[in-house]
């Protein structure tokens, strides 16, 4: 349908050219017009046809129930996981490959440690 719109909008539009400005500001004014009533009456047509509000109705309580128990799994289970993570006990290697790498990531560079020495001593460097 929404073809068919076009193409009579373009068949308006298309109409031949005459030397009277009115009739050819009415022919300018029929064609914008008959878009503009396209693209408005394009998608409520879209909306008559199905049944797209469906999607607004409340969920069931039972949708609601099951929704929220499983979030509360996946909550769970993702703190279940930290908390086994963190009772793990941790041997001696593991503490000190551990605080090698946090050593390492606290190093600041030449430039680094320049620019905090300046900007401590509020100069300008």
């Amino acid at each position: 349908t929404l073809f068919l719109l076009l193409q009579g909008a373009s068949a308006l539009s298309a109409a031949p050219k005459t030397t009277n400005n009115a009739v050819d500001s009415r022919r300018a004014f029929i064609g914008s017009a008959a878009a503009a009533l396209i693209t408005v009456a394009a998608p409520m047509a879209s909306f008559a046809e199905g049944d797209s509000f469906d999607d607004l109705a409340m969920p069931d309580e039972d949708e609601v129930k099951k929704q929220n128990e499983a979030e509360l799994a996946a909550r769970l289970k993702k703190k279940a996981e930290l908390q086994k993570k963190a009772s793990r006990p941790m041997n001696f290697k593991d503490s000190m490959v551990r605080e090698a790498e946090m050593q390492q990531s606290l190093k600041k560079s030449k430039e680094e440690k320049r620019n905090a020495m300046c900007e401590e001593l509020g100069r300008g460097c």
